[in-house]
């Protein structure tokens, strides 16, 4: 039984929810943003963000440019995996993996400055789950459980045909 609920909505903005911004999405894939509610503003990266916005302005900052150029690059990718094209490899790299039933899951993150980005590629489809603050050099273990129990939300309730997709 997963942790905690999963809900999607797709990213198709920025600046949520003080300055949203309308952005441009793939033609080929989804992206989604991963969230325990039907409520829009508990969307998991917007708690993160609650958590640490307010103590760092950079951190604020980072953000938006992070979201301003993921946005950026998805409309130039074809395919989810195009994405790894468009960064190097010390901007969007796998940062854990974890244990899903009899296989691993790769998690992967997108970094800008001290804020990481973490999101998995789901069959064809990306989703967005956690954003936080870089504290150490190596992932905590509390950072490790909050992104396996998410993951493995996502993929014991995945976003799908027969599931309703929030937008």
């Amino acid at each position: 039984m997963p942790i905690i609920a999963s809900y999607y909505y797709l990213f198709d903005g920025i600046g949520y929810p003080d300055h949203y911004e309308p952005i441009g999405v793939p033609e080929n894939f989804n992206v989604y943003l991963l969230c325990d509610t039907q409520n829009k503003s508990k969307i998991c990266v917007y708690q993160d963000r609650d958590d640490f916005a307010d103590n760092n302005k950079r951190a604020d900052t980072d953000v938006y440019r992070l979201y301003l150029k993921l946005s950026k690059n998805l409309l130039n990718c074809d395919k989810a995996n195009d994405l790894f094209e468009l960064y190097d490899d010390t901007e969007l790299h796998p940062a854990h993996v974890t244990k899903i039933g009899n296989h691993t899951e790769k998690i992967f993150r997108i970094r800008k400055n001290d804020v990481r980005l973490y999101l998995i590629f789901f069959k064809s489809d990306i989703v967005i789950l956690r954003l936080s603050i870089k504290l150490k050099d190596k992932i905590s273990a509390s950072e490790q459980k909050i992104l396996d129990d998410r993951v493995q939300a996502i993929f014991a309730n995945p976003p799908s045909s027969n599931l309703v997709r929030i937008s």
